[in-house]
């Protein structure tokens, strides 16, 4: 192998090792900061030498060092956006959890989250967990890493860039999640409004009744009830969820034909 030929190898896997290192970075599982950067970068490095074979090479590749940056960025950057894609419905569906928690006055005993690193509620983890085994059991890992060796294909490197099909892409995506973290906390909202509704009625006609008390008590217990009866009804939802999140992201970035 000449020099020549060796320095194109290195600057073809660092740019491909770039764009798996941005989804590991942002990507659901794999980018929880639970896992140390150790991994993370271990991981990508593998999974970069088992694309970097067939990866097409591009017709112009960086001539010097500035263009080999400008180059890395892009690629991170992109692959920052993939995995940034996937993570909505995750988030949507934590923050689901979070309202739950908060209408059923669990927000005092705050957990470290995993996937982002923060605190969050017990009732946000439970459903940040729901979702992991739940997007486990679909095989969206695996998706996801299909979805990036296609992406070498439809979008070569160098080639990666923001356009209106992107963008609006992420504006439904980020529609989508606003919508399904209201359609998770729903049947929690509607029944702690009832809650409400009748806690005013009986303080009104009831004076002698301390409603904050008992206020509290019935809305942890009945909470309880719907939240067991709410992870049934919404597992359903929770799935098509990231079943259209991941097969969206995955679709849009290898729809385009190759260039070249």
């Amino acid at each position: 192998m000449s020099f020549q030929n060796a320095q194109q190898f290195v600057q073809l896997f660092v740019l491909v090792f770039f764009r798996t290192a941005g989804l590991m970075l942002a990507a659901p599982l794999f980018g929880s900061s639970r896992i140390p950067r150790r991994v993370k970068v271990m991981l990508a490095l593998v999974l970069a030498l088992g694309l970097v074979n067939r990866v097409h090479v591009p017709p112009h590749m960086p001539g010097d060092n500035i263009q080999l940056a400008a180059g890395v960025a892009g690629e991170l950057v992109f692959g920052l956006l993939m995995g940034l894609g996937m993570s909505l419905a995750f988030t949507a569906i934590t923050w689901g959890g979070e309202i739950i928690g908060q209408q059923m006055g669990f927000t005092l005993g705050e957990t470290f989250d995993p996937q982002y690193g923060q605190g969050g509620s017990i009732v946000g983890d439970l459903y940040l967990m729901l979702t992991l085994i739940i997007f486990m059991a679909i095989r969206g890992h695996h998706a996801m890493i299909e979805g990036l060796a296609a992406s070498f294909d439809s979008l070569p490197l160098l080639g990666a860039g923001i356009d209106k099909g992107l963008f609006d892409l992420f504006i439904g995506l980020l529609t989508a999640a606003t919508v399904l973290a209201f359609k998770v906390a729903a049947p929690m909202l509607v029944t702690m409004l009832v809650v409400d509704v009748a806690l005013g009625f009986i303080g009104k006609s009831v004076p002698q009744i301390n409603v904050m008390n008992a206020g509290l008590t019935l809305r942890s217990g009945l909470g309880i009830a719907v939240l067991v009866v709410g992870l049934m009804l919404t597992s359903e939802i929770m799935r098509g969820a990231l079943f259209d999140s991941v097969s969206s992201i995955t679709n849009a970035w290898t729809a385009k034909p190759a260039a070249g």
